[in-house]
């Protein structure tokens, strides 16, 4: 997993981008995290929050490749199906449960209450209603982490480009041989000074990686 941890002591700011995938009776949790360290400046500060966004992306595309990755080497020809669905619950979705518990940061209170809304008793699960409930929770996490993604969208989306973003597209141009304004006018319907946060951040994402390709051809 790409990570980049800091001393203890360090002021940092971290994203985690985290998936649960259900592999037959198996249960595996994806985990991408990034750390950057932070000094005194707002100017850094400020800098880490905007890459937020384009961070989140990047982890998204790179879970969703080990995802494949890993349902590709674990192939299943059959729908899945629970062994012994009336049977107990295991120890091994007891536990997926309590991680996904984690993950959405709720109480035991919490947990009971949705089980029970749900019409299940956290105490005498079988199999088959831990498979049904751990889907429900999962449903829970992706809808937790797409409202996440919206409050931040929103957050940070219309505020204007900065000098930093507006440095790196004249660079980025620089470097691909483009005309800056004509590309934002024709990408954007604006002007290099009339972009937003968001709109330099896509600008810079797409940008840098017709550059990375450019540079892979070359070599």
């Amino acid at each position: 997993m790409p990570a980049k941890t800091t001393a203890p002591s360090e002021r940092s700011v971290t994203r985690t981008y985290r998936t649960a995938i259900k592999l037959g009776d198996d249960f595996i949790t994806i985990e991408e995290t990034i750390t950057l360290p932070l000094d005194a400046s707002p100017e850094d500060v400020q800098r880490a929050v905007e890459l937020g966004w384009r961070i989140f992306h990047q982890q998204r595309e790179a879970v969703e490749q080990q995802i494949a990755q890993i349902r590709e080497q674990h192939p299943t020809s059959t729908p899945i199906t629970v062994r012994d669905p009336d049977a107990p619950a295991s120890e091994r979705q007891r536990n997926f449960i309590a991680s996904l518990q984690q993950t959405l940061g709720w109480s035991n209170e919490q947990l009971a209450a949705f089980a029970h809304q749900l019409g299940y008793d956290l105490v005498s699960l079988n199999k088959g209603q831990a498979s049904a409930f751990i889907d429900e929770l999962r449903r829970q996490q992706e809808e937790q982490q797409r409202l996440a993604v919206a409050e931040e969208r929103a957050r940070y989306a219309h505020q204007p480009i900065n000098d930093r973003q507006r440095n790196a597209i004249t660079n980025l141009a620089r470097e691909l041989a483009l005309d800056t304004n004509t590309e934002i006018q024709r990408r954007f319907n604006a002007s290099l000074d009339q972009l937003t946060n968001e709109q330099a951040a896509i600008l810079i994402n797409e940008w840098q990686a017709m550059q990375r390709a450019s540079r892979d051809t070359r070599r």
